[in-house]
């Protein structure tokens, strides 16, 4: 709790405040991203839980070495895990499925949810013991009050202090919530080590909620694995005199708004091309073929799915299935990961440039 208490004396940066302001502007666009991606927002909640996934098991699971086939295969709703850290990779996908859900509850910061986000996140892959709460030896009996013999009240009293300080409205909002995580990272609470990849969670779902729409339409912690390197250190960096109640915060601050900012100006440029998407008159099956004469002579689903992401499966199989009856494609292989050869070549106009003869009299 010793950043949230250390918030009164704290002097945030011109730079930062500047960082914030451009972000508020942004989020004032919400309602209209909101209205614009209504109809289709449901499949692309769907395929952007399955992308957070994956990149935040990247993020902070790497290590577990789970091969690349069998993470997209577990990513389908009648995979089974067979070992504990494909357990708890299947664990991460249906967090993500959850929190992106359209219509769910939204996640309240209490001691409950954030135990239940933490047994939802590691059951199966740590034993019972290790997702209990840490104890704290209590104090000998005297006129001062004893320790708690919990670290849960320790958590509820953390709680407790962030609520306060949103009452208060002195400080914007996502400094609150990263100055919440940084106490929760260095408070220990449960036995288990992971404790950062919870942390992380709770800010990205907080913010997802009440702040930065933008993470709703496109992936968060996409942009975290591109800057991983810099992103653990500026988290090892806010451990750094926390006892003392200095813990250095802005270096991750700054990342993450730019993060933020990032997002939006990626939710912009996918809602220009939504729009105009929403607006042709021509077949999406003739749109995806479209795409397919400009692609490589051989290609793959994904480099499909990565040009239309609001374009079903259903349709790019039905359009790549047409086109193989038609004698224009034909697949490599078989499997998800399968890919296709043209059996055209695309007409290239060629310019003949003709040499001047020019006569200079003299």
């Amino acid at each position: 709790m010793k950043c949230i208490a250390s918030l009164p004396r704290i002097q945030v940066p011109a730079d930062v405040t500047m960082a914030s302001l451009r972000l508020y502007i942004e989020i004032g666009k919400n309602d209209s991203y909101q209205t614009l991606f209504a109809p289709d927002f449901a499949f692309l909640a769907k395929q952007l839980a399955l992308q957070e996934a994956y990149s935040f098991y990247k993020c902070f699971f790497a290590d577990l070495k789970i091969p690349e086939s069998r993470l997209k295969s577990l990513q389908l709703e009648s995979s089974r895990p067979k070992t504990k850290t494909e357990t708890l990779y299947k664990n991460i996908v249906t967090v993500f499925s959850i929190i992106h859900r359209p219509g769910r509850e939204p996640f309240k910061l209490t001691v409950t949810e954030i135990n239940d986000l933490v047994k939802l996140l590691y059951i199966g892959y740590f034993n019972p013991d290790q997702l209990q709460y840490r104890k704290v030896e209590k104090a000998r009996h005297t006129l001062v009050a004893n320790e708690p013999s919990s670290k849960r009240e320790v958590l509820e009293t953390l709680i407790n202090e962030f609520q306060a300080a949103i009452k208060k409205n002195e400080h914007e909002r996502s400094f609150l919530f990263l100055n919440f995580i940084v106490d929760y990272m260095n408070l220990d609470i449960y036995k288990f080590d992971d404790k950062d990849a919870v942390a992380v969670l709770i800010y990205y779902i907080l913010c997802r909620q009440d702040l930065f729409a933008a993470s709703r339409y496109v992936p968060f912690f996409g942009k975290v694995f591109v800057r991983l390197q810099e992103f653990r250190a500026a988290l090892d960096r806010t451990r750094f005199n926390w006892n003392e109640g200095y813990a250095e915060i802005m270096p991750l601050h700054r990342m993450f708004l730019q993060l933020h900012r990032d997002l939006y100006n990626d939710l912009s440029d996918e809602a220009r091309d939504y729009d105009y998407e929403s607006k042709l008159e021509i077949r999406k099956s003739d749109y995806v073929e479209n795409t397919i004469d400009k692609l490589p002579e051989v290609f793959s689903k994904e480099d499909i799915r990565l040009r239309h992401p609001l374009i079903s499966d259903s349709t790019i199989n039905r359009t790549l299935k047409r086109m193989q009856e038609e004698n224009k494609i034909r697949p490599l292989g078989t499997g998800r990961s399968a890919k296709w050869i043209k059996l055209y070549k695309k007409e290239v106009k060629k310019t003949s440039i003709k040499q001047l003869n020019l006569t200079l009299e003299e």
